[in-house]
């Protein structure tokens, strides 16, 4: 936890609940599954027994924003690996297969203090093992990947220990942050959330007239603003946030998503952030961005109004073509789902998607597109839990936990489907981070959640039916190692899927690196089709379903991993 100026302690007011919400329901994830359940929660059995723990007296807001979690094979054997933090913690869980995970933290060399929250994922330094970056309040760490099962911490080294010169009166607060190659040079950059000044001498708790004390609304703090790391080779980054036109955000970030949503061959940023306008950074190519947030319909939400971004991610739902942003809020605020009209221009579809009105009433923070039953479609999930612990006292008819809520996609509409998963799947808890992969590599993805109260959930996916997968690993050779940045189309029975490759997204999360997509009945993928982001592009033919490939920038055959 911190220290130095005992955050508990100091019992500020100031006038004004918060603003009122609609009752809800407290079972809403209670109802029985219909037929088999599609998740269900098995980290009683795993090994990930991350615990977090919060006072039991009201949480301020730095206490309630909550930690993120991470997906990374850290040690290539083809198993992802779980990172978990909290106050004070940092854990690495080796996957040992069958969902079962041990605790490596010690021999790992991850250094525990700090109160984190923000996990990234990814090789920078382009030597095939991945590295790790994590962050939180006043703290900062990125550690290389040294093989042999170890990380070494290289933050200093690697210009990004510097705290601002106002950090000890108003903070350095981190929250999401996520690895991109911004100017295709074959690097990967850094981008790195940042929230709201708080310190010492700002309020901490709010309360009302009746003595109630609780977390503060967020618009009481000063934004902070993000910053935009440029990797320079030889594992060296520069802070080019000023030169690089990001100094325009709105500030008070939550969430960080990547990709080409004008399909121009250069990867844009669009940023969550919390009761300001939304951020959408377009890449000119020459590491210069334009923030078009406001231009292009996604600065606010279908009312007109800013909202509480926080959970983020791009995603085709629609199969136009065109990458669709989803941007997860607060209880009682509009949700968003952008579609992309082409040319930089989005219109708010999540009320007829079908989304906006299952989800209005939760405070909604990790949020992932996947294709969970491998039938094409991109779906969502998303996992919610408020941010007053005793909202309950203090509005009466709302809750602390809240369901994790899975959406189906119908071909362009979405159909919640949280009923079908598992009794403990559909516990309610104080959900925040969301990272997806497939955990056991059985061409099904499953899902990791970051708890701020309580032990994570491991949703392993059950689903049973005939339809086909396939699974890309990318590998970038005059491009970046990972192949982020990369247009992936595949084409199967004449159905195309598009997807940027990526693992960021979501809420202070890193999802699996490997590209996955549903092929229904299709029994190969006709063609896969790859712009690198050096500007190569490749295409590969008639691909057996059912299969982990992995594809190298340059190389024309594809290789069979298992």
């Amino acid at each position: 936890m911190l220290s130095g100026f005992g955050l508990l302690s100091l019992l500020c007011g100031c006038s004004g609940k918060p603003k009122e919400i609609a009752a809800v329901p407290t079972s809403a994830a209670s109802a029985q599954p219909a037929g088999p359940a599609i998740f269900e929660d098995v980290h009683e059995s795993s090994g990930l027994d991350f615990m977090i723990t919060k006072p039991k007296q009201p949480l301020n807001i730095l206490e309630t924003i909550g930690h993120g979690v991470g997906l990374i094979d850290y040690d290539n054997d083809g198993l992802l690996d779980v990172v978990l933090v909290g106050p004070d913690q940092v854990r690495l869980y080796k996957n040992v297969g069958s969902l079962k995970f041990q605790d490596v933290t010690e021999k790992a060399g991850l250094r525990q203090p700090g109160y984190w929250g923000g996990v990234a994922v990814g090789d920078y330094d382009n030597d095939g093992r991945s590295d790790l970056y994590l962050c939180g309040y006043n703290c900062s760490a990125l550690y290389r990947n040294e093989g042999n099962g170890r990380f070494r911490e290289v933050t200093r080294e690697a210009g990004l220990q510097a705290l601002p010169p106002d950090s000890r009166k108003n903070g350095d607060w981190r929250t999401s942050a996520g690895f991109m190659d911004l100017d295709r040079d074959g690097l990967l950059d850094l981008y790195v959330c940042r929230y709201a000044e708080f310190g010492p001498n700002t309020v901490h708790l709010c309360g009302d007239p009746q003595g109630e004390k609780y977390s503060c609304s967020p618009d009481i703090y000063k934004p902070q603003h993000g910053f935009l790391y440029r990797n320079m080779g030889g594992g060296k980054f520069k802070d080019i946030t000023v030169e690089g036109g990001l100094t325009t955000a709105a500030g008070r970030a939550l969430g960080v998503a990547f990709a080409d949503y004008k399909d121009s061959g250069w990867v844009g940023i669009a940023i969550a952030n919390d009761e300001r306008p939304g951020d959408l950074f377009e890449n000119n190519g020459r590491m210069q961005f334009i923030n078009k947030g406001v231009a292009s319909g996604t600065a606010f939400n279908i009312n007109g109004h800013v909202h509480g971004g926080m959970g983020i991610d791009w995603g085709d739902y629609d199969q136009d073509g065109l990458l669709d942003l989803f941007v997860a809020t607060y209880q009682n605020e509009a949700k968003s789902l952008y579609h992309n009209l082409g040319k930089g221009q989005f219109t708010d579809r999540a009320l007829d998607a079908g989304l906006s009105e299952r989800m209005d009433k939760w405070v909604a923070f990790g949020s992932k597109f996947f294709d969970y039953d491998r039938d094409g479609y991109s779906d969502l999930m998303v996992t919610s839990g408020h941010v007053i612990n005793n909202t309950a006292r203090v509005n009466p008819g709302t809750q602390y936990e809240q369901p994790v809520q899975l959406f189906h996609n119908r071909g362009g509409t979405f159909e919640e489907v949280t009923a079908q998963m598992g009794e403990r799947a559909r516990k309610l808890i104080v959900g925040r981070g969301l990272a997806v992969g497939d955990l056991d590599n059985d061409g099904r993805l499953d899902v990791v959640i970051s708890q701020n109260e309580g032990h994570p959930m491991l949703l392993h996916n059950r689903v049973e039916n005939n339809n086909r997968w396939i699974s890309l690993h990318l590998v970038g050779v005059k491009s970046n190692r990972d192949g982020f940045g990369a247009r992936v189309i595949v084409t199967a029975q004449g159905r195309r899927q598009v997807i940027d490759s990526s693992n960021a997204g979501s809420y202070m999360a890193a999802s699996d690196s490997r590209l996955f997509f549903g092929l229904g009945p299709a029994e190969r993928a006709d063609a896969i089709e790859i712009r690198w982001p050096s500007g190569t592009k490749q295409t590969w033919k008639g691909l057996e379903a059912n299969k982990f490939y992995r594809l190298t920038e340059g190389k024309p055959t594809a290789e069979v991993i298992r």
